[in-house]
Order: structure tokens, then sequence, then C-alpha cells
């Protein structure tokens, strides 16, 4: 089955070059602007050049002038490779940005290990974890180049700070425009048998519109990942006639406890999967299953029997 690559990127360019026609949003570029796709906030329409500000390689000034203008009511939009946008501002992005409730929006790109030959340096592993706590925080890390531009126009009038973590590499695009979308409810997606291309192959309807179909396990994913839960759902059927619930959790904060925690109960197996420290995503998601249910810490001596199994991929904690 055929399936269109598009860098993750160009969704978050197209919306900000949309929503910039709001006079209230201003960017704020940290000397990476085209490589995150910034740039197309201003690239066809110059005038917009007096919104823009340059302020160099120094994130956490960045993050400080951007929750001044929040302040007296613009939008502002800071942003560069997420391991700086993220790291290096994290005490201004906590102290600052959240505990104000500022309405600040951080794109954090080049995010997860796929930056590839950048090297650890620049691979943000940690931000997930790192940005989710924070108070008054919202985190979306969609799966595609559709979906980031559907999430970056959603965070913008979000009220409060929002992060946008998106990948530098070309993804498969896994939804369309006509693919159900809603902010903070996750998506849930269905193999349905082969088709001419890989989209079709597969249903998506939101959480709140689906009802089970005993499948066998759900895998839990965010951002890229999400592609390859689809492919291992494909290999479950066709080889091993395993049906397999997908959650698509594009909005990581605030995440969709109901469906997780329906598949959590439906289900015999969860399967986390995130381009991130194991643990990040999937220790939310563990997070919201242990306190609500009780199959996953019983209180009969039979724990081995009645347990069902969790488990979490991600990349390996740490480097060696």
């Amino acid at each position: 089955m055929q399936v269109k690559m598009v860098p993750t990127r160009n969704g978050f360019g197209k919306a900000l070059d949309k929503q910039g026609e709001d006079e209230k949003i201003v960017v704020l570029g940290a000397d990476i602007t085209s490589s995150i796709k910034m740039d197309q906030f201003f690239a066809n329409h110059p005038e917009r050049k007096n919104r823009f500000l340059q302020m160099g390689i120094a994130e956490a000034n960045m993050t400080l002038v951007a929750s001044g203008l929040a302040k007296e009511g613009k939008i502002p939009f800071i942003g560069s490779y997420g391991v700086f946008v993220t790291g290096r501002n994290w005490d201004q992005l906590r102290t600052t940005v959240c505990y104000n409730n500022y309405n600040v929006k951080i794109a954090d790109g080049h995010a997860g290990i796929s930056v590839g030959a950048d090297g650890a340096t620049h691979q943000a592993l940690e931000d997930i974890s790192n940005l989710y706590y924070p108070p008054n925080m919202h985190l979306v890390v969609p799966c595609d180049s559709t979906e980031t531009e559907k999430a970056t126009k959603a965070v913008t009038y979000v009220k409060g700070p929002a992060v946008i973590r998106y990948a530098r590499e070309a993804t498969p695009v896994i939804t369309s425009y006509n693919t159900p979308y809603q902010f903070g409810i996750a998506n849930i997606i269905r193999y349905r048998g082969e088709g001419d291309n890989f989209i079709s192959a597969f249903e998506t309807k939101l959480s709140t519109d689906y009802q089970s179909e005993k499948e066998g396990l759900t895998i839990i994913a965010c951002g890229p990942m999400v592609a390859e839960a689809m492919r291992a759902a494909y290999i479950l059927k066709e080889e091993y006639n395993i049906k397999t619930r997908i959650l698509n959790i594009h909005t990581v904060k605030p995440i969709d406890r109901k469906a997780i925690a329906k598949a959590a109960e439906e289900t015999n197996i969860i399967l986390t999967v995130e381009e991130h420290q194991v643990g990040g995503f999937g220790n939310i998601v563990a997070g919201v299953i242990t306190p609500e249910q009780k199959t996953f810490y019983p209180t009969t001596y039979e724990y081995d029997r009645c347990r069902r199994p969790f488990r979490r991929i991600g990349c390996p904690l740490g480097i060696n």
C-alpha cells in the first residue's frame, strides 16, 4: 500500500501562514526560523515582518519577551529545535509563562530521535515529560503534517501556554482534512482491510463516537509513532488475525482520560509507543490507567492471573 511522505514541520508552516491574518499574532525566532518553518509567517506576506522579532540564540530572553507581549494581549509564537526551546528556557517557561498562564505558543521543532544525523545533542527525548507537568500548559503531539496544521490552529486560541511538538523528517501522511479532529479528544483508528493506499485501509473516529469491537490489544501512540502503530495493526490482523485498537493521543495535555480508561477496560493488552525516552508518554498513560482500573492493581492474591499486561516502547533511557 502506498503512502505519501511529507515533513511534519510543513503543517506548522501552513498553519502559521494562515493564522498570521490575525493582527494579535506575533512571531519570535531564535536564529533557526526557516528550519522549523516559522518563516512561513511572513514568507508570502512581507507586511508581517514588523510582527516578527529575530531574538538570536537566546531562548530564555525570547521567552520573557514573549511573556511581556502576551501580557499586553498579543498571541506570541516562539520556536526553535525542541532541545533548545524547551530546555534552555525551562525555568522561564515554568515560572513566567506557566505560573502566570500567559498565552505563549511554543513551536517544539525537530523533536524526537528522527533528527538522526544531528546527533544526541539535538534529539529532544525528554521534552514530553518536561512540558507535561508545569501548570496551565497544553501539549499537542500531532502524527503528520495535516494533523500538525490542525493542531496549530487549535492551540492558537486555547487560553494559556501551549506546545506544538513536531518532527523534522518526512513522515507518512496518515490523515486528511476530512479526518475528524478535536482538541483534547483522542482519535481511534481501526484497520479495515487493504485498500488502494495506506489511509484508505483504516477508519478513524473520535473516541467519543467509538464502540468497542472486542479488540485483542490497544496501541496508544502519539506523533510519528501513530503511523508505526498502524503498520503493526496491519501485520497483526493480516498475519495473526488479531484485532488492534489504536489510540492517537494527539493532545497529550489535556489527555483524553476516558478513551484511555475505556481501552484499558475493554482490551486485554495495553502498549504505549513514543519517539521519546521510554516512560515519558508511557508513564503519563500509566498514570491515567492505574488510579481508575482495579484490574491493573488487583487486591486478590491471584495477581499474575488477573493482571493485564502494560508495556512501554520508546528510546532507551540514558546514553551509554
